[in-house]
This record gives C-alpha cells, sequence and structure tokens, in this order.
C-alpha cells in the first residue's frame, strides 16, 4: 500500500510497502507524480512477483532511463567525460522514444541516420563513433534489464551492431602512425625560438620532456612538485586514462634523464604547485599553430607520445618497461611502437651470439 507524505519543502514523498518486497521512496514535485509512480511500482512488484520481470512504466521513455541508470550508477563508480557526453546525446536523441518502443528497427534507423553525420572535419562518423553508441545503448538496455527487472530485449542493440559490418561499416578504429621526423622537429624547435619573447608557455621544454618521458599533454600539464620523488626520480601521474578505471589509477612512473633535468629546471626552489603550470589545451592549440604556420600537415601533440614509445623501444628496453612508462595495461598495443624490421632481428641475434661467444671464451 502506497503512503504520500507532504514534506516541509513542498514536496511530496511516496512510500510503497509490499509484503516480502523491500520499502521504496521517491520525492516529487506534484502528488499526481507521486500517486501515478507509486502505482507504477506497485504495478511492478506485482509483475515481478508473477512473472519475474515487469513492463516499462507507461509514458516512460529511453532518455528516462537513460537518466535513472547515471543517477544510480555514477555515485557507484563515476562515469568518464567521453561516457557522460555520449550518455547526453543519446538522451537527447531518444528523448521521445517510448522504451517500450525500442527495438531493432528504431535503432537501425538511429544507425541510418548517425552514418549521415558530418564530423567538423568534413568527413562522416566513423563506425567506431556508431559502435561506441550502440554499446552505450546496449549498457542501458541490459541495466534495466538485469537490474530493474523490466521486460526488455536487452540484446537488441548488439544484434544491430553485429549487422553494421553488413552495411560495409567498419568497427576497428585505423592505427595512427604519425610522428614527426627530425626535420620537422627542427622546424618547430626553430620557429618557437624564433618567437621566444611572445611565447609564455616553454614549448621547446614540453616538446623535448614529451618525447623524453612518453606522457600525454594532459599528464604533464597535472605533474605536482608533491608527487616527485626525488631521491628515486619517479613521478606519480594521478588518475592515468585506463581504459575501465576513470578514476584512482594513479601510477608510479620513473622520469627518464632528459625528462628529469626538464622538470628540475622547471620546479626551481619551489615546493609545491604543477611543475608546468599550463592549461593541456592551449599546448595542444599552439603546436598545431605552428604546424599549419609551418606546413606541417596532420601533426599533433600526442603525436610525440608514439615517438617517445619508439625511442624506448629503440635503446632496448623491454616490452614491460615500456608499458610502465607508458601506462599501456595491454602489451599488445605497443606492439605497433616497436618498428622491428628483418634486419634488426639479424643483428639481436648476431649479438646474441657475440655474447654468448664471450661466455664461452671466459669459461
Amino acid at each position: 500500500m502506497a503512503t504520500f507524505v507532504k514534506m516541509d519543502s513542498g514536496r511530496w514523498r511516496a512510500i510503497v510497502r509490499k509484503k516480502g518486497h523491500r520499502q521504496l521512496s521517491e520525492t516529487f514535485a506534484k502528488l499526481a507524480d507521486a500517486k501515478r509512480w507509486a502505482s507504477d511500482t506497485e504495478l511492478k512488484i506485482e509483475s515481478i512477483r508473477k512473472t519475474g520481470s515487469a513492463s516499462t512504466p507507461k509514458g516512460s521513455t529511453f532518455a528516462d532511463f537513460v537518466d535513472k541508470y547515471v543517477e544510480e550508477t555514477d555515485p557507484i563508480k563515476p562515469h568518464g567525460k567521453n561516457k557522460r557526453a555520449s550518455l547526453q546525446r543519446l538522451k537527447r536523441e531518444f528523448a521521445n522514444v517510448l522504451m517500450s518502443d525500442m527495438s531493432v528497427l528504431v535503432l537501425n534507423e538511429f544507425v541510418t541516420k548517425r552514418l549521415k553525420v558530418k564530423t567538423q572535419a568534413g568527413t562522416f562518423l566513423s563506425g567506431v563513433t556508431i559502435a561506441g553508441d550502440l554499446s552505450y545503448i546496449s549498457t542501458i538496455l541490459h541495466w534495466a534489464r538485469d537490474v530493474k527487472m523490466y521486460n526488455i530485449n536487452a540484446g537488441m542493440a548488439n544484434e544491430v551492431r553485429g549487422a553494421l559490418g553488413r552495411r560495409g561499416v567498419s568497427t576497428r578504429s585505423k592505427r595512427r602512425e604519425r610522428e614527426p621526423t627530425q626535420r620537422e622537429l627542427k622546424s618547430i624547435y626553430s620557429e618557437y625560438i624564433r618567437k621566444a619573447g611572445r611565447q609564455i608557455i616553454p614549448m621547446v621544454d614540453l616538446i623535448q620532456f614529451a618525447i623524453a618521458g612518453a606522457m600525454r599533454q594532459s599528464e604533464i600539464c597535472g605533474i605536482l612538485i608533491e608527487d616527485i620523488d626525488f631521491e628515486l626520480k619517479t613521478v606519480v601521474i594521478r588518475n592515468r586514462k585506463h581504459p575501465e578505471e576513470k578514476i584512482s589509477n594513479d601510477q608510479v612512473v620513473p622520469l627518464m634523464p632528459a625528462a628529469w633535468n626538464i622538470a628540475i629546471k622547471h620546479i626551481g626552489n619551489r615546493k609545491s604547485g604543477r611543475v608546468f603550470n599550463y592549461d593541456p589545451k592551449s599546448v595542444s592549440s599552439s603546436f598545431t599553430r605552428v604546424c599549419k604556420k609551418l606546413e606541417i600537415v596532420d601533426l599533433h601533440f600526442h603525436d610525440l607520445r608514439h615517438t617517445a614509445i619508439g625511442n624506448f623501444f629503440a635503446i632496448g628496453l623491454q616490452i614491460e618497461q615500456v608499458a610502465l612508462i607508458s601506462g599501456h595495461k595491454d602489451w599488445a598495443m605497443l606492439k605497433r611502437y616497436t618498428h622491428i624490421k628483418a634486419k634488426d632481428v639479424h643483428r639481436a641475434f648476431e649479438d646474441l651470439l657475440g655474447k654468448q661467444s664471450t661466455k664461452t671464451q671466459g669459461a
């Protein structure tokens, strides 16, 4: 039986009590909304008792379920920035679509519409982006079925996603191989040195630090002096990017000699604060502007990380050592940075034979 209590704030609290079921309550601005929720909740409880699931509330949209999902899950495991933005966009897209009307047909129409959308660069949305949309939709559907016990076809989004290939849409992200040449770096350094008097951000140092440390620009600009171990020459990178863990993914990373020297230079006599107190977006924008001026095509600040990781492999660091510096959790992702050629294998084999020969002679 439902009970309705008017609160001091003027809002109404609806309380539903059913034997054998935990008490449920919600607050509403209007009594009519509270009564509607209580009625739907009682019907849901009764339906679950009889059939194991319940029909979605009358008039509820997919957007309503997104709101409820965020409300209940975000405090437990905070969503990342990209996930939040994607869910808000999906809310707008399906704002008027009843949850009871969600179907493979509706989602196929959604995909068709998304395939016609162009990005700011003038290209069509990638299959990776659309597959990501469907993945988030699937998350909401499975949550509604498995957690909230609604009678929903939770597999419809995965079914549509599986059919993207039959539309000729690739859902595999294209690997980016771009990195600066020595000539390009020399030109970039020269341009920044030429305009040094007008340049607030020490871009030459930041570029060299990125190449020496394999960090993302946000990580570089977020390093705190308090997180540096001056004896071990390490730094704690806070909330480092991770495919699953969006917060509390702190990682202790060694600073290589060149990176260490640049960091010490910028710390000076300070005891706290950021080593590089600059906005990462400003760093990226400055780099892009200079590249455009020098007519260096398709080069981003993040590409310096590719160069750094490749350099680590070139000097002989093992994959687990490089992963510790770069923060990669999946070692397979590092394979594309190795740049191993047939001649490198021959050279390594000859070096190995040479070492074995030396050991034999010493024995």
